[in-house]
């Protein structure tokens, strides 16, 4: 019995032993598993997971990026700085009297497209030059060659860029002047001719393509004519051909303007155009534009200003007498449903 107890102590003491052994062999291997004191914990720098989300817009799924801590650049967590940043929606402006009246809001916003806020003194149109742009005789769409100096001197360093789109058959002196001068020139919507590009004296004047303009994020199927063709936002357009700015935007979208001159000013992409030449039709509120006469007339109003309030100068507004004399199916205004607009932008960084 004596021996058989000293070896039973022996073998758990043996035991024991090395059982410190190995715990003793994990902490040295291990170090980090050692507590330290709380101080020494604020030294580390631990990862964690953020979401960017602007206003109004919620972050993709599987967009959220792993923040790298104290110490790394800026670059790393935030938007880029020169990324337009988008905004929810665009602020109505108050009502123009003291209490809502159709009539009241009609009466302030003709006389607002109507009045010039910037002074052109050499413009190309119809007429190629004129030296007074608010003459209706010159025609409906005018490009200042006040703002656009290399253009008026036809010695570009760099080739001007125009996008012009429409829903409509028209004439074809717009794209013709423009590309005459020197600018290339992109035309979207519906076909001016038979043919996809329009070429003179075995030269490619205008880049043709049978994409609409739209005001949703996503791809769209339209069919016109039996020809089946997709719809694109302006951005989507510009990050596909590669562009980051656009000298002259003229457009003709047939009531769909309201809707999309929103979608440009809330995801900041008109902050890339120069000149803007839009059409504008107040016959009927539009695509998608709801609410009673005055509220209609109120939101048309706020997106003007919201132009204006990014350095959009109005400096050409031509009524067409040869439209019906209807605003909002009203004819008691004796205005035109239809008119052409042109701005420059003054705080165009290109």
């Amino acid at each position: 019995m004596g021996w058989r107890s000293l070896t039973s102590r022996a073998s758990v003491g043996l035991l024991l032993l090395s059982c410190w052994a190995l715990t003793l062999l994990h902490f040295l291997l291990n170090p980090s598993t050692v507590s330290r004191p709380t101080e020494n914990l604020r030294d580390q720098s631990p990862s964690y997971t953020i979401l960017t989300i602007h206003q109004g817009h919620q972050a993709p799924e599987g967009l959220a990026e792993e923040h790298p801590g104290p110490g790394a650049s800026p670059s790393q967590h935030y938007q880029d700085e020169n990324e337009p940043v988008p905004h929810s929606q665009v602020d109505l402006q108050p009502w123009a009297g003291p209490r809502e009246s159709f009539h009241t809001e009609a009466q302030r916003f003709l006389r607002y497209i109507s009045t010039l806020q910037l002074r052109c003194s050499v413009a190309l149109s119809q007429a190629l030059q004129r030296g007074h742009p608010d003459d209706p005789a010159g025609g409906p769409w005018a490009v200042c060659l006040d703002h656009m100096p290399t253009l008026a001197l036809k010695q570009q360093q760099e080739k001007c860029l125009v996008y012009t789109f429409s829903v409509v058959k028209r004439a074809l002196d717009f794209v013709e002047v423009m590309s005459n001068v020197g600018c290339e020139v992109h035309s979207f919507g519906l076909t001016p001719k038979k043919q996809a590009d329009i070429w003179h004296e075995g030269q490619r004047l205008v880049l043709h393509s049978q994409v609409w303009l739209d005001w949703h994020e996503q791809q769209l199927t339209a069919f016109l004519q039996g020809q089946r063709s997709s719809s694109k936002t302006l951005r989507q357009i510009l990050q596909e051909l590669g562009h980051k700015k656009i000298d002259v935007l003229e457009a003709d979208l047939a009531s769909a303007e309201w809707k999309i001159l929103e979608s440009v000013l809330l995801d900041g992409t008109l902050e890339a155009v120069h000149q803007l030449i839009l059409t504008i039709h107040l016959h009927w509120p539009g695509f998608e534009v709801a609410g009673n006469d005055a509220t209609v007339v109120r939101y048309w109003y706020s997106l003007l200003r919201e132009l204006e309030t990014r350095g959009f100068l109005l400096f050409h507004s031509y009524q067409d007498i040869h439209k019906p004399r209807l605003f909002l199916h009203r004819s008691h205004f004796n205005t035109s449903s239809t008119y052409t607009l042109c701005w420059v932008n003054t705080m165009w960084m290109f």
